[in-house]
């Protein structure tokens, strides 16, 4: 007689054990947090990260190729100037550095492109010091500082991009 009080029991365990990982609640509350996320806490402004790269709709299911695109692509639009006029006058007091800066992001992007991903760290370092030295080149607050500012904290969201790619040094 007590086998068959055994078997349901059993059985009961084995639908639990079967379908319990399955359900909704528990596989939402297991799920990683996304990449884009995992990325911005890594950098020097949560904040900033968060609103730069979130204004790309593909962030939410970004890869790390796709966080790199919208990363590297961000940071190379900064160099426009944005047509205002103070910007602009102060990115042609640092046109060197600027191109230089553009240049190294563009190279990340062919990069990407060609699917090679060999020392987007390096390029990225290399944008944000000479956006650094922009800044230093007016012996004080410069009149393109939030532009070096947001250049900088966008090279620094790319070089926590680049630390996802393992053919970097």
């Amino acid at each position: 007689m007590a086998i068959f009080g055994t078997v349901p029991l059993l059985l009961a365990l084995t639908v639990l054990c079967c379908f319990l990982p399955s359900l909704p609640f528990l596989s939402a509350a297991a799920k990683k947090p996304e990449l884009a996320i995992q990325v911005c806490k890594k950098t020097t402004d949560f904040k900033f990260c968060r609103q730069t790269i979130y204004s790309d709709p593909r962030a939410p299911d970004a890869d790390r190729v796709v966080l790199a695109y919208i990363a590297f692509k961000n940071a190379s639009k900064i160099g426009g100037g944005g047509g205002k006029s103070g910007i602009l006058k102060g990115l042609k007091s640092c046109l060197a550095d600027y191109n230089q800066a553009i240049g190294d992001l563009s190279e990340v992007l062919r990069d990407l492109d060609d699917e090679t991903y060999y020392d987007f760290d390096k390029l990225s370092r290399e944008a944000e010091s000479r956006a650094r030295a922009c800044e230093k080149g007016f012996r004080g607050r410069s009149p393109i500082a939030k532009g070096n500012s947001d250049l900088i904290k966008l090279t620094n969201i790319c070089y926590v991009v680049s630390k996802l790619f393992k053919y970097n040094d």
